[in-house]
């Protein structure tokens, strides 16, 4: 079972990439008060486990950071001083729910 804050509970993977299309558009228009900015740090530039802990208290949400900063390689250098907009829990929480409930709209 995945934990509840995890985008595998979209099982779709092309309904799971609306989420995070969500999220890359969040970078360049907030899409509400309940973000976060985050600076990159030179510490955490190859860490995004360790923003996340930062920001959420939760490694587990380094998802969100890759997808936010556009990674696909966790170990790729994040360009300190940069900044990424970080949905909070409760966001990521409503929306994993929404898109869960549009799969099962089509079934």
């Amino acid at each position: 079972m995945n934990d509840r804050l995890s985008p595998l509970n979209i099982e779709d993977p092309l309904v799971r990439v609306e989420l995070y299309r969500e999220i890359r558009q969040a970078q360049s228009e907030r899409l509400g008060t309940d973000w976060t900015e985050y600076e990159i740090q030179p510490a955490d530039a190859l860490m995004p486990e360790l923003i996340a802990y930062r920001v959420y208290k939760l490694d587990t949400l380094k998802w969100v950071v890759m997808v936010a900063a556009a990674l696909d390689n966790p170990r790729e250098r994040l360009a300190a001083g940069s900044r990424i907009f970080l949905p909070s829990t409760a966001w990521i929480r409503e929306r994993i729910k929404h898109y869960q409930e549009f799969e099962h709209i089509g079934r």
